[in-house]
């Protein structure tokens, strides 16, 4: 069941969307801070806020929405330069359930900016996406019985996302969390937005600079993705990026010494191989209720394997769950699963599902998934297939292609990008291409791994962005960082 009909009238309204909004919202009354509930870490004090937002921001008649904000105070206030707004990416991460434990990274900064940050539409405690839980299959299906459990699954996920939050599903896009991002800048009192927007929040800034170019402060687009590919292709690259990262980790464990998972880059592969052929013939035990499956192992080696400082971690974690425990690794995954280490757990996995489903124009019936697997087992043996069927999930979603406009921003001031050559989940290609679709964009390459590259993880990098974020210098084009 798809709603053609909703999703060509989105798409007509949001065809002229990416022209530079010339008329100025009206600004809200300044909101109300207070001490955040809920929310400790470190020992900067940290207030809370809620502002509305228009659920439609077409129809801004058609009801409202909670956004909340977070922000701790300059450091400095004689040398305050304003607000450094901050989004942790996803789509679907929660500002205020991780501003609190990157503001040390950023620590260069907090003399000079009140770090902002705020749950985007559909996450955490902003009004919130619901759907039913779900988790991924133990295994990649292979059977006619398997696939049809997996069109089922898909379809009920998708049923109940509907009940729940019908009304917000169509407005979580790419660019409506881009004119709430204006409302967050107003909202702080700064008359130009400076942002500080990892991998999906880099998306973001890139539509901001699109929608409001005049609006655009000081911005840094750390490892950003792309608008500009398709779903298919954007699973494709970071599939391949994951099989590129896990022989860089086995890599780092063997030219460690004493690697316990290999002598070599070879044998270290054939046990992972091993390991994975195991969990799916018979789940390892944890310690957390949650079985470590071949689907869930994958999940979390790839998000392993993708953040080169948790290796000295991941490599202990693999070595115990080769040894029949699983509890280590299978924390990896709780993480993508948005599973707390309470046991409780946030809104991550629907409301990225949801965004995804209703940015990307392509989506497919699960047949044609199924063709697909070959093409993405291909690319990646050990994390394509299971990449791949992450398309099942938008099969049957009701709109698709609102987060896909064409993007400009001419007249902004220079926006400057991150690009690892060795990022798993934002390849070094996607980074280029959006800096040449942003008219003011400056590309700052880095030679090195992992997913996005500020905040103590090269010298180099963080001497430029603090150049560039504290005194407004801007890299020179073609600049790079080893």
């Amino acid at each position: 069941m798809r709603w053609f009909g909703a999703m060509l009238a989105v798409l007509a309204l949001l065809a002229g969307s990416c022209a530079a909004e010339r008329s100025r919202p009206a600004e809200q009354a300044g909101p109300t801070w207070s001490p955040c509930a809920g929310i400790s870490g470190d020992d900067r004090v940290w207030e809370c806020a809620t502002i509305t937002a228009p659920r439609d921001h077409r129809d801004p008649g058609a009801g409202t929405i909670d956004l909340a904000l977070i922000r701790t105070r300059s450091a400095d206030p004689a040398q305050r330069l304003g607000s450094l707004v901050y989004n942790p990416g996803g789509p679907g991460g929660s500002g205020l359930e991780t501003v609190v434990g990157v503001a040390a990274k950023f620590s260069a900064l907090l003399d000079r900016y009140d770090l902002v940050s705020w749950d985007p539409r559909g996450v955490g405690r902003s009004t919130a996406v619901q759907c039913a839980e779900t988790a991924l299959p133990d295994r990649v299906p292979r059977t006619d019985a398997e696939w049809a459990a997996v069109d089922a699954s898909s379809r009920q996920f998708t049923d109940s996302c509907a009940t729940q939050s019908g009304p917000l599903l169509p407005h979580i896009g790419l660019f409506d969390s881009a004119r709430d991002l204006d409302l967050v800048r107003a909202a702080v009192g700064d008359d130009k937005l400076n942002y500080l927007g990892v991998s999906y929040g880099g998306q973001l800034g890139a539509a901001y600079a699109t929608l409001f170019p005049q609006r655009v402060g000081r911005m840094l687009l750390d490892a950003p993705g792309t608008p500009l590919r398709t779903f298919r292709q954007s699973l494709l690259d970071q599939a391949a990026g994951s099989e590129a990262s896990l022989r860089a980790f086995l890599d780092f464990c063997v030219a460690a010494g004493n690697c316990p998972l290999g002598g070599t880059r070879e044998q270290a592969l054939t046990r992972v191989d091993a390991f994975l052929a195991q969990a799916e013939a018979a789940p390892v035990r944890t310690d957390r209720g949650t079985p470590l499956t071949r689907a869930v192992a994958t999940a979390g080696l790839g998000l392993g394997v993708a953040a080169p400082e948790s290796w000295s971690h991941l490599i202990p974690a693999l070595a115990k769950a080769f040894s029949g425990d699983g509890s280590e690794l299978v924390g990896y995954a709780d993480l993508f699963a948005g599973r707390r280490p309470d046991g409780s757990r946030s809104n991550f996995a629907s409301i990225n599902t949801a965004a995804n489903c209703a940015d990307y124009p392509d989506f497919y019936t699960t047949d044609q998934v199924r063709g697909l697997l070959p093409e993405f087992a291909g690319v990646a043996p050990r994390f394509g297939e299971l990449t791949g069927l992450r398309l099942a999930e938008c099969t049957y979603w009701s709109v698709h292609g609102v987060g896909r406009a064409p993007l400009g921003g001419a007249g902004a001031a220079p926006i400057v990008l991150i690009g690892n050559t060795g990022d798993p989940e934002a390849p070094i290609e996607w980074v280029t291409e959006l800096a040449q679709a942003l008219p003011s964009g400056v590309l700052l390459t880095y030679h090195g791994v992992g997913h996005g590259a500020y905040g103590g993880v090269n010298e180099c990098v963080d001497r430029v962005v603090n150049g560039y974020l504290r005194a407004g210098v801007v890299p020179e084009r073609g600049a790079v960082c080893r």
